[in-house]
């Protein structure tokens, strides 16, 4: 992934939308009422898809649209523009879906000529693409100069369709890019589109990735976050201080967060049970923890790992990453289908933010993305809310309960030392006998670099639980945290008598623990 592109002002054409807003924060937006769908007919299955998602969200069939298009990943610029640019202006206006006026002559919006919005409101705000619509527009002229490339993705082409004559070569600057109302009473950019897609390896995951986003709102997202970082330096520094960002919005949330602070992805079989919320980079195909068998997303995950090219393949169960984190049960994930430039792509920091504020998948995603008529595509319902209701809402059962008893112990306690807030949350899992706790409580000392002190609580924890499964995790992190304060013979001493036990023979972690005890010299 490249990171600069002729400099941050430079390498975008700047539209100078006003970045003023309207209101307040909006606790309630209906967005279903403000949605239109989009499916390719000739795409087997996209028509079902389609209506299967608008009866789910309660969108008027008038509506869903069908648009024929080629039935592969990508378009070129001419079929783009005639077959669902073109075609779609001409819905919003026949049905009135905006007030438009004819752009006004001499008042460009840049000094670039790119003549004014053709919408000055709208009754539909949101888009969503369904399977079978093609993602790429494919490169024009070759060989073209450093931030004049004219291919993108289709679904950012499409936030600007408000736009009259929109510039084909590079970016354009979003407008709503780190802008802390939601979008309805955002008034900077009138015709803008949230767009989101429900694609995915096949029509089995696209429901799934549908029924699961509505069953989290319903239930509530509860669960542990995971970040892998890659120690980048230079360059690339700022892609590793997202991560670190959004680490401390999901500790602050009350989020259990697991983070693995080497260079390479997750080793092999790492037990990440639970996870709702993953962010990593950076290889170009699923590998690691996430690729391993026995790993699964809870439902209602969002999940993103950050590459050039990690949704240059959406369909597929095992290339580049969103088809592949898509198949292991996420309900989004967020990627780019060409090239993009680091600074360009979506910032971890300014979503997580956003979601943890309560806006919708949608809204949080673009925006945390600096950049329009790109690269980028949203897969997964953009009206996906998890924490709409507020972090915790839902007190859960089983599990959930713990996740739940600990966010909102972090929560009610925010003011508090850490010290009083872990010793609080011991004392609640002395009282629950729960096991968990005292292993969420040990993550948040390990996120502290306080290690030793999270290998007593992984300890207490073991005596609360005989699960193997459970067990094997807990040791194994225990382990973990030997290694990492520089205890390398009490970690191997450890590992080996993991690998001893009977009881773990046949459980999926164990080959972490070869791994790991493999790694520090057997």
């Amino acid at each position: 992934m490249r990171t600069t592109w002729l400099s941050a002002c430079r390498m975008l054409v700047l539209m100078t939308f006003s970045a003023s807003t309207h209101g307040q924060i909006m606790t309630d937006w209906d967005a279903a009422a403000e949605t239109a769908v989009v499916f390719n007919p000739d795409f087997p299955g996209s028509a079902e898809l389609a209506a299967y998602y608008a009866e789910k969200r309660h969108i008027p069939k008038e509506r869903v649209i069908g648009l024929r298009c080629p039935q592969e990943d990508s378009m070129s610029r001419g079929e783009f523009d005639s077959l669902l640019r073109q075609p779609l202006i001409k819905l919003f206006e026949s049905r009135h879906w905006w007030i438009a006026e004819p752009p006004v002559p001499g008042k460009p919006l840049t000094g670039d000529g790119i003549r004014s919005p053709m919408a000055l409101s709208s009754h539909v705000r949101v888009l969503v693409l369904m399977r079978g619509v093609p993602f790429q527009i494919r490169r024009g002229p070759p060989n073209p100069k450093q931030s004049e490339e004219d291919e993108a993705s289709v679904d950012s082409e499409l936030t600007v369709l408000g736009l009259s004559h929109p510039p084909v070569k590079g970016g354009l600057r979003n407008p709503y890019f780190d802008q802390q109302a939601r979008f309805p009473h955002f008034q900077g950019s009138p015709g803008l589109l949230i767009v989101g897609r429900l694609d995915g390896p096949d029509d089995k995951t696209v429901k799934r990735m549908i029924d699961d986003a509505i069953h989290a709102e319903q239930t509530g997202l509860l669960g542990r976050a995971v970040v892998d970082l890659a120690q980048k330096t230079g360059a690339y520094q700022e892609g590793e201080e997202w991560l670190k960002s959004s680490t401390d919005s999901f500790r602050r949330a009350g989020i259990p967060v697991f983070i693995d602070r080497s260079e390479p992805v997750l080793r092999d079989a790492w037990p990440l049970p639970d996870t709702i919320l993953y962010f990593g980079w950076y290889t170009d195909h699923i590998t690691g923890a996430l690729s391993s068998p026995s790993f699964q997303f809870k439902r209602g995950a969002i999940a993103c790992h950050l590459h050039s090219f990690s949704a240059s393949i959406i369909r597929s169960h095992d290339k580049a990453w969103a088809g592949p984190l898509l198949s292991k049960g996420a309900a989004v994930t967020f990627g780019n289908v060409f090239e993009p430039y680091l600074s360009l792509t979506l910032h971890f920091d300014i979503f997580n933010k956003r979601l943890l504020e309560g806006f919708t998948v949608g809204e949080a995603a673009w925006n945390a993305t600096p950049a329009l008529s790109w690269m980028n595509v949203v897969l997964g319902d953009p009206l996906y809310r998890p924490f709409g209701k507020g972090i915790g809402a839902k007190l859960g059962d089983g599990a959930d309960r713990d996740y739940a008893l600990y966010q909102g112990m972090v929560q009610r306690m925010g003011a508090d030392t850490d010290a009083r807030i872990k010793t609080a949350i011991t004392e609640l899992a002395g009282k629950r006998q729960s096991f968990r706790l005292l292993e969420l409580t040990a993550l948040l000392s390990s996120l502290q670099s306080k290690h030793i002190e999270a290998i007593d609580l992984l300890e207490h924890a073991e005596s609360t639980t005989k699960n193997p499964a459970d067990l094997l995790r807990l040791r194994l992190y225990r382990a973990e945290m030997l290694r990492r304060s520089e205890k390398a013979d009490a970690a191997r001493q450890l590992l080996r008598m993991m690998l001893k036990e009977s009881s773990f023979k046949d459980q999926p972690a164990r080959a972490a623990a070869e791994a790991l005890l493999q790694d520090m010299g057997g």
